[in-house]
């Protein structure tokens, strides 16, 4: 667990970093992925999924992109030539919308380095995998066992990603 807490800093740092050098919005995006093991099978065809989507919502506007891996699982860090207002509400239009988008991660970033919220933008939480409650309330009631939300998460997984190839 220290490993996954060190790598989120790292990734935090990068974050940062970005931000002091660019002149764009930056992105980071990753796969909601419960447990200690965030390198599965499952969740790397999950992010292969994601990264495809996030090229396609965005890939006139992409500045640069860094691509890391650690014990937290992947992610992707861009930088995009387009208002943080936008890259923030196209985000949250993937994450609502795509079959797979509520285990999709894709935080935005102001010029403080602070993420932009779904509530700024007059959208509620990320809704429970299991249950359709919210998603902060099942994580601190401890309403569902991490082996129940992983083999939803890993059907879904299956489900959609039928036939794709990483």
């Amino acid at each position: 667990m220290i490993k996954i807490l060190e790598d989120r800093e790292k990734r935090y740092e990068e974050i940062l970093s970005l931000i002091k050098q660019s002149r764009g919005t930056v992105l980071c995006a990753k796969i909601n992925y419960p447990g200690t093991n965030k390198n599965t099978k499952h969740s790397q065809k999950a992010f292969c999924i994601l990264r495809k989507e996030i090229y396609n919502e965005f890939k006139k506007s992409i500045i640069k992109e860094k691509l890391l891996n650690g014990y937290d699982g992947e992610s992707m860090l861009l930088i995009i030539d387009l208002p943080e207002e936008e890259v923030k509400k196209r985000s949250i239009f993937l994450e609502l919308n795509h079959p797979l988008g509520r285990i999709f991660d894709i935080d935005v970033y102001d010029k403080n380095g602070e993420p932009l919220s779904r509530k700024q933008f007059g959208f509620s939480e990320r809704q429970c995998i299991v249950c359709n409650r919210s998603a902060r309330e099942c994580i601190i009631n401890k309403s569902h066992s991490i082996d129940e939300v992983i083999e939803i998460i890993n059907n879904a997984v299956e489900e959609y990603g039928e036939g794709y190839e990483k």
